[in-house]
């Protein structure tokens, strides 16, 4: 067995800490036309590319955090009518499908009372879900608070409701309703 110093692994990972992992839903896509469409799409926010991994998996190299942050928060994405599933590269995970049990999901929360509208309290109502990844610029500013849109990792076994319940302070039940910009296939 070929003993690497872990000093070695650090350093050499460092290449792909801002690298993203994804795969199409559903169906195949080309290299050649992931290539074309995703330039088109992410090529504004910096430089990234694109490297072929095995059963159907890509990485996505990206020259900073910036530009990986930016392709995760103005998700989601497709490629003719295909969702890409993305995740964030961790190291010692192994880049097959099979490491996709948990998918990042874009949600869309609408009928948020104005005292939730703090990370701390819209991460805590999202985690009925399951686990809050990041929020979406204008959520995050609270520019627009009509709705707040928030990529949550979840799991296909899991229920997606269509609305969360909550209860204010003064004992009130409000009903958050859920949109989702996707949702996994289910086999029947």
């Amino acid at each position: 067995m070929a003993e690497l110093p872990e000093e070695v692994l650090i350093g050499e990972a460092k290449e792909w800490e801002h690298a993203l992992v994804g795969f199409f839903v559903g169906k195949n896509i080309s290299f050649r036309s992931l290539q074309s469409v995703l330039n088109k799409k992410w090529s504004s926010a910096g430089k990234f590319s694109i490297h072929t991994a095995e059963n159907g998996i890509f990485i996505f190299k990206c020259e900073s955090e910036l530009v990986r942050n930016w392709i995760l928060d103005n998700g989601p994405w497709d490629v003719w009518g295909v969702h890409l599933a993305l995740r964030l590269w961790e190291r010692d995970l192994p880049p097959i499908r099979s490491g996709f049990t948990k998918i990042p999901v874009w949600v869309r929360f609408m009928n948020i009372p104005m005292e939730y509208w703090t990370p701390r309290v819209l991460s805590h109502l999202v985690s009925v879900l399951w686990n809050p990844l990041h929020m979406d610029p204008t959520t995050k500013s609270k520019q627009m608070i009509s709705f707040a849109r928030i990529c949550v990792e979840m799991t296909a076994d899991r229920s997606f409701p269509d609305v969360i319940k909550t209860k204010r302070l003064s004992g009130e039940i409000v009903e958050v309703k859920v949109k989702y910009y996707w949702k996994p296939p289910v086999c029947e």
